[in-house]
């Protein structure tokens, strides 16, 4: 049976930054590493808020990413 650990987890952050000439929103993401692999996703989620609360663009989306090795 295949073990799982997981060994990297990065955030990624997308924010709403204008509309283009069709009128469809334009995305700009900002992604974070070498976040901890035990931290709480309410954790991360504070985290994110906080950096959010300090951009000029409205938060869109939030997603964890998670790297996972796995081996025999």
């Amino acid at each position: 049976m295949a073990n799982e650990i997981l060994e990297a987890v990065t955030i990624r952050l997308e924010f709403e930054t204008g509309l283009d000439e069709k009128g469809m929103p334009i995305m700009k993401r900002k992604s974070f590493s070498n976040v901890k692999t035990d931290a709480a996703s309410d954790d991360i989620l504070a985290a994110v808020e906080a950096i959010a609360g300090l951009q000029m663009h409205p938060l869109s989306k939030v997603a964890q990413i998670g790297t996972t090795v796995l081996s025999n």
